[in-house]
């Protein structure tokens, strides 16, 4: 029997089941989205969180502060109207959440995930503080989503210290910047980690996105990035006729860009190498993952039918925990991902295999195999294994998308459907598992 739910929290529900404290009462950040938000738990680790409208600036000027990087693995890839996402993370407490914002004058409404938030755990979700400045701040943690017109935006990470042309300026373990101060004379001035929610907000299609981007100063939040935790980022945007890769290069925006949405390219397929720089000298970093997943992604691309059943039967042959589970011999074995955890290039790892025959490499992988079946080691504090936290697969016409957590364990075996209702400015249409 199908389940359906429809949130209609008004603000005094709101209010009446919100554990707010003192310093919530006295948090002008808090404040300015505290009568407008509501939080329902859908499964083990999936929570809805629904915002009628929510204050940009506040919630920027917090997260300028309060900003915790994320070293995610995660494949993107659009087939027609379909992008599907795996987001890769550790499998700890982090929670993920369907976040739906409804149309104001202010913006445009939107749906879309939020996940791998370090803040954003399953027992804070489970409490059910909204006052929380996590949910303050939590529009801006967007990393995939979809708004009302059309408009798909994800983000991945890539390397920082390989981000130039100029080959001879890479430092293979060097943490740089990936944007910092890209447009010094803008009017305005963001962390590079809100881009998501600027173009979710604002953009009417690919082409506006990127007027709007350009139009921005973005930069790096206050000491970032530390060292070991966090890399740049780069972001697939889509609308119904364009797919596109947009990264920062020398800290100016450059886009890897097609309208043939229904072939493989550096234009409709990201990982965590920098696209721009494969697709134009192919230049591949020391310092960069994901190569394998390309290439998986690449082989079975056409024979994917471009539908939301065989996105996510194509987003499953590259979830993370196959890189612990086959065999080392396996192409579908994702070889760069493990490289830098043993000092080996990604490159080297790539273009020769005999590289994976370090005593260290061999070591590691295998070690990550038997703690993977290890139940007893998941969700545990500084827990070192990785699995797909989430994936969703986005209809780019319907402008709804579907969802499954931490790779269908933990409980939730199948797919939550969510819709825009057909206003878009009332509460979330979630039709529930479908």
């Amino acid at each position: 029997m199908k389940k359906f739910y429809l949130f209609t929290f008004v603000a005094a529900s709101i209010l009446s089941a919100c554990n707010c404290n003192n310093n919530c009462n006295n948090d002008a950040v808090v404040n300015a989205v505290q009568d407008n938000r509501a939080n329902a738990k859908l499964d083990n680790y999936l929570y809805a969180v629904e915002y009628d409208d929510y204050d940009f600036d506040a919630a920027h000027a917090a997260m300028s502060k309060m900003f915790k990087p994320a070293n995610a693995a995660c494949t993107e890839v659009r087939r027609g109207n379909f992008v599907g996402r795996n987001l890769d993370w550790y499998i700890n407490d982090q929670a993920a959440a369907i976040i739906k914002i409804n149309h104001s004058d202010k913006h445009l409404a939107s749906i879309g995930m939020v996940g791998a938030n370090p803040l954003f755990t399953d027992s804070l979700a489970a409490a059910g503080d909204t006052c929380s400045r996590v949910y303050a701040t939590m529009p801006l943690s967007t990393c995939d989503g979809i708004n009302e017109c059309g408009v798909y935006i994800g983000v991945n990470v890539m390397p920082t210290g390989e981000t130039s042309f100029d080959k001879s300026t890479w430092d293979y373990g060097k943490w740089g910047h990936g944007a910092a101060n890209t447009n010094p004379g803008a009017e305005k001035s963001y962390i590079i980690t809100v881009l998501s929610r600027v173009v979710l907000d604002k953009a009417h299609s690919v082409a506006e996105a990127k007027e709007i981007i350009e139009s921005i100063n973005w930069y790096e939040p206050v000491n970032f990035p530390h060292k070991g935790e966090s890399q740049s980022f780069h972001w697939l945007l889509c609308d119904s006729t364009t797919s596109c890769v947009l990264e920062f290069i020398d800290n100016k925006p450059y886009y890897t860009e097609t309208t043939e949405v229904n072939k493989p390219s550096y234009a409709t397929i990201m990982t965590n190498f920098t696209n721009k720089l494969m697709a134009d000298k192919q230049m591949m970093q020391d310092g960069a993952q994901g190569y394998e997943r390309y290439d998986v992604i690449k082989a079975n691309y056409d024979a994917t039918p471009a539908t939301s059943e065989g996105m996510q039967d194509l987003m499953k042959k590259v979830w993370f925990s196959l890189s612990y589970t086959k065999d080392i011999n396996d192409p579908g074995f994702f070889h760069t991902d493990y490289a830098n955890n043993t000092a080996i290039k990604a490159s080297e790892v790539y273009n020769n295999p005999d590289v994976l025959k370090n005593e260290a490499f061999v070591k590691d992988v295998e070690k990550g195999k038997a703690d993977f079946a290890n139940k007893s080691l998941w969700h545990k504090k500084d827990c070192s294994l990785w699995y797909t936290t989430h994936t969703t697969v986005y209809d780019l016409e319907k402008r709804e998308f579907k969802v499954l957590v931490h790779e269908g364990r933990d409980g939730q075996k199948e797919w939550y459907h969510v819709t825009f209702n057909h206003q878009f400015n009332k509460p979330l249409d979630f039709q529930g598992k479908k």
